[in-house]
């Protein structure tokens, strides 16, 4: 079966999805691998393209050699990048996918792997709608019979959130706080309780915070922005589509997919600004990764390998 599809035994076909915060890598008899994307200091990414091609290559090279058979043949991979991406960075993911030990690669669009992941209907005539909201990047499109048929994005996501509220914290209370602080105030904040304590670098649990407790109404007003960015994106989105296939993504719903899918309120959020329900899907992180790697075997059988 593997060869009718034009897979072979003996060659280890891969997904890949290069994420602005986090590598993952899925293979036969591996699973999915986790990694985040940054090589010693440098990040490898930003806004879900590549900013630093050695980074990538030093990123990736230990994961793919994990997937060689016999350490010696080089795998072909499937990765992902957003809708938007310019034929300069696609060219890029291709070309440090390729030194970091692949042996060819197809660059797919981000939110048709997430919808494959997702488990949505991709080749049913009728209009799906898939939001990715990533760390760097928001990605909304349309799949109709197995093709995009529509696309938005915007080069912002769940970081643009903790990054407003670190600047936040930093102007008001002249408080540097790490990205790992930022989220837990984030998650509080989406969440709604009264009010929430950030301790200074290096404080334990039971310690006093450094700082007032700050207000989660401060928090909120610090991520409104960004929340507003990425609902006019979606919104604004519909709004342009045509209107026999809004009614179909009314009568299906909207699946969301990425990091974002987990934050508390995000999907409630959305369908606020959309009156549309929004899916939840089991697995939103791996949507991307494993959606791609079940696309092997057309990519294999279509011949679309790029060396």
């Amino acid at each position: 079966m593997a060869k009718q599809w034009g897979l072979s035994n003996w060659r280890p076909d891969i997904a890949i999805d290069l994420g602005t915060a986090t590598t993952r890598v899925a293979g036969r008899g591996h699973g999915v691998i986790t990694r985040t994307s940054v090589a010693g200091n440098t990040p490898a990414l930003s806004a879900g393209v590549v900013v630093d091609g050695d980074a990538v290559v030093a990123l990736l090279e230990p994961l793919i050699a994990k997937m060689r058979i016999f350490g010696v043949i080089r795998p072909r991979a499937v990765a992902c990048a957003p809708t938007d991406a310019s034929a300069g960075e696609r060219n890029a993911v291709v070309e440090g996918i390729s030194r970091g030990g692949a042996s060819a690669v197809v660059v797919v669009p981000e939110p048709l792997a997430a919808a494959v992941g997702a488990g949505v209907d991709i080749v049913s005539p009728y209009a799906r709608m898939v939001i990715d909201l990533g760390e760097g990047v928001t990605d909304c499109a349309v799949i109709a019979s197995g093709k995009v048929v529509d696309t938005a994005a915007l080069r912002g996501g769940c970081g643009a959130f903790r990054s407003a509220l670190r600047e936040t914290v930093l102007r008001m209370r002249n408080m540097r706080i790490t990205t790992r602080q930022a989220e837990l105030l984030l998650r509080a904040a989406l969440r709604g309780p009264a009010t929430v304590s950030v301790q200074a670098p290096g404080t334990g649990e039971g310690d006093c915070p450094a700082q007032p407790p700050i207000s989660l109404a401060e928090a909120r007003e610090a991520c409104e922005p960004a929340m507003a960015a990425i609902l006019g994106l979606i919104t604004g989105f519909l709004r342009d589509l045509p209107h026999s296939m809004g009614c179909e993504i009314i009568e299906n719903g909207i699946t969301l997919t990425g990091g974002g899918a987990l934050l508390a309120g995000m999907r409630e959020r959305i369908q606020a600004a959309t009156g549309i329900a929004v899916m939840p899907v089991p697995n939103p992180l791996e949507a991307v990764v494993r959606g791609a790697y079940a696309m092997l075997p057309i990519v294999a059988m279509l011949n679309m390998w790029k060396r």
